[in-house]
């Protein structure tokens, strides 16, 4: 997940290693569900931004991926304390003797939301449109084209260029169903980490037939063709307002409590804590500024709830334009960053600095590796200085989306950055999507981006960061780096797969790919009449989020 809008993904690792801590700790499901229900059965929380898609294919930030979970199902889900899968539109699953192939069962009564069942031609087509070039598909890349059989020439493919190839490309991927309720992928190489990659939202199905309907680029902005296969639908959709979501009645696993849920799109953190105050949300985000607050207060203390993340933010510098194409200069804007004031005045001690890359509660979690991007000014304006000259004529354009929080970081850093280097930072506040579009654009020059966990093993961190993922827009290359993770990726034993891991995140940090601040916790309001709700270390941008069926609202 890039997350000052929280994003997800990753893999390609050969054993799944145990989580520590951290997990453990951030699971739980709330008070038993009471019998004693309220009439009205509608959740109202704050995604905080319109999603740019929730096409399964197209999703990429935690924003989208809090709808995207409840609408669309893969063939697996995680638990909830992150220990393992289990059968979601797939009833079960084999794998050959040779680790291979993998065979999944559909359901039976697996069915779309207009009623029609979900077969297992519909996640043929779903995977190949992930890996078709044209659909430039932002979690093609590692999840299915270094793991499914004929996929590893997806990045070499140009979709304008070599549009002529990419049909015969699609074909010979291994990819395949015998019948309808049987669908067979073929691997590259053995990968038991695959059954998270069938757990990911981009590995849900798609209707061939709805999007040649009404367009690949249109079939999902509208609740009218938007038909997909989870336990909820999308039943109205206004734009930079909310979301709304209904049960799927098709449903394989029955009817949830809840009625609706309303998703609400708001950006300003204290807008959305008005509207919480006031009984118009149920659960919400503490703004930073009003933590002690909550803290203290007799009542809201009762109703907060503190859940680690599996998540680390990072300066993203653009590596492809000066001063960012130079490691040194990277480094030193690193050094200029005081994390711990950043911590204390910014996140309210609700974050931990991080100048390493691989959060707490990760096999890989190593803060000694931080050390090259300690906080020390002095040292960093040298090291600029002799990097790439006067500092005072350097002006750097900071891309910072218009929440509360995101701009209050974005003023901190900025601050650092002037005082600290001597540099001028111009702050570019603008809407998520502007953001986005410029990002994939390679539109920028500094940004704060992010890492959530898609699923607790380190390899689905390590990934982001080789030549060519599109999932750090920076555009980092370090052939040492690409060299440690891929031999670490096919590792099969534990210790020296780990240590493999441990002197690329050295590398990435040495070489600054990413000037890496802090990991967060949510410290999130939920009013105490909801029942069932069950939190992960992977939730999205509402705790909670990824287990909607299991929440009721009892009287009050």
């Amino acid at each position: 997940m890039d997350d000052s809008a929280a994003r997800l993904r990753w893999l390609r690792v050969p054993a799944l290693l145990t989580v520590v801590g951290l997990v453990v700790a951030a699971c739980g499901t709330s008070a038993p569900t009471t019998s004693n229900l309220a009439k009205d059965q509608t959740l109202r929380v704050n995604i905080n931004t319109e999603p740019n898609s929730l096409d399964p294919g197209q999703e990429q930030y935690s924003y989208e991926a809090d709808a995207g979970a409840s609408i669309s199902e893969a063939l697996l889900k995680i638990k909830p304390d992150l220990s393992d899968v289990v059968g979601a539109t797939a009833s079960s699953w084999n794998i050959s003797s040779d680790g291979l192939t993998w065979t999944f069962h559909i359901r039976s009564n697996a069915k779309w939301n207009d009623g029609k069942p979900v077969t297992g031609a519909d996640f043929v087509y779903a995977w190949q449109r992930v890996l078709d070039p044209r659909l430039a598909a932002p979690y093609a890349d590692p999840f299915f084209d270094g793991t499914i059989a004929g996929a590893a020439d997806y990045g070499n493919l140009d979709p304008t260029k070599d549009a002529a190839k990419i049909p015969d490309f699609i074909k010979g991927l291994g990819l395949s169903a015998p019948d309808a309720s049987t669908f067979v992928v073929k691997l590259q190489a053995p990968a038991p980490y695959f059954k998270w990659i069938a757990s990911l939202w981009m590995s849900a199905p798609v209707r061939k037939d709805v999007v040649d309907k009404f367009g690949s680029d249109k079939w999902a902005t509208s609740p009218d063709s938007l038909i997909t296969n989870g336990q909820f639908k999308v039943s109205e959709m206004v734009s930079k307002d909310h979301l709304t979501l209904v049960p799927n009645t098709f449903y394989w696993g029955g009817a949830p409590t809840l009625t609706k849920v309303i998703e609400y799109e708001i950006a300003d953190d204290n807008q959305a804590y008005a509207k919480y105050l006031n009984g118009e949300l149920d659960i919400d985000n503490v703004p930073l500024a009003n933590t002690d607050l909550v803290k203290n207060d007799p009542v809201l203390s009762k109703q907060l709830k503190i859940v680690p993340q599996l998540t680390l933010f990072w300066m993203d510098f653009n590596t492809r334009k000066a001063p960012f194409n130079n490691p040194k200069a990277r480094l030193a804007f690193s050094k200029a960053v005081d994390r711990d004031s950043m911590v204390k005045n910014v996140g309210r001690g609700r974050w931990s600095p991080a100048p390493f890359f691989i959060p707490k509660g990760m096999n890989g979690y190593r803060p000694d590796l931080g050390a090259s991007q300690a906080f020390d000014p002095a040292a960093a304006k040298t090291m600029l200085t002799s990097a790439v000259g006067d500092p005072s004529k350097i002006t750097i354009d900071f891309l910072i989306r218009n929440s509360t929080a995101n701009k209050q970081l974005g003023e901190f850093l900025a601050d650092q950055l002037q005082t600290n280097l001597g540099v001028k930072v111009n702050q570019v506040v603008i809407d998520s999507k502007t953001v986005t579009t410029r990002l994939r654009k390679h539109d920028y020059q500094l940004y704060v981006g992010g890492w959530g966990a898609d699923y607790p093993d380190d390899q689905d961190w390590f990934d982001i960061w080789m030549t060519g993922s599109g999932n750090v827009f920076g555009g980092y290359s370090n052939p040492d780096y690409d060299a440690l993770v891929k031999k670490a990726d096919v590792e099969p034993d534990a210790k020296k797969r780990q240590d493999l891991y441990d002197q690329a995140q050295k590398i990435l940090i040495d070489d600054a790919g990413g000037g890496f601040l802090y990991q967060r916790t949510y410290y999130q309001l939920v009013k105490p009449y909801l029942q069932g709700l069950t939190t992960t270390a992977e939730d999205f941008e509402v705790i909670g989020d990824w287990f909607w069926g299991k929440v009721s609202i009892a009287q009050h």
